[in-house]
């Protein structure tokens, strides 16, 4: 198809429109709705961002909400850390003091089984 051919279309359907009344609403119209369906996408843009910003916000308040419980989780507990771990000092230094008796018992045995031991010579 010639492009002279297809101007000469373009311009004869241009005039067309432009002369007839109805034509002229229905451009209208569509303008008008392409125009609302922009504003509707920018709209939408501009309230999920907002909604983002809210979410962003919720969330370091209950970030925040949290850390504080468990700040104050930490509090409340660390003295009864501070009793358990002397609790288990205290058991630590009584197990010490028995092996170390028990030790002293046993070397005594085991010197005088190595003595007889050793004196003894079987032929």
């Amino acid at each position: 198809i010639n492009a002279e051919y297809m101007g000469g279309i373009g311009s004869f359907l241009g005039s067309l429109m432009s002369k007839t009344p109805s034509v002229q609403r229905l451009l209208a119209a569509e303008k008008k709705a392409a125009e609302s369906t922009e504003e509707a996408k920018r709209n939408k843009i501009k309230k999920l961002k907002q909604a983002k910003i809210d979410a962003e916000i919720e969330i370091q308040k209950y970030r925040e909400q949290r850390e504080a419980q468990h700040q104050q989780f930490l509090r409340e507990n660390e003295s009864a850390g501070d009793g358990d771990h002397q609790l288990v000092i205290a058991q630590a230094d009584k197990d010490i003091v028995r092996v170390k008796k028990l030790a002293a018992e046993r070397t005594q045995q085991v010197a005088s089984l190595v003595v007889q031991l050793v004196s003894t010579v079987k032929m």
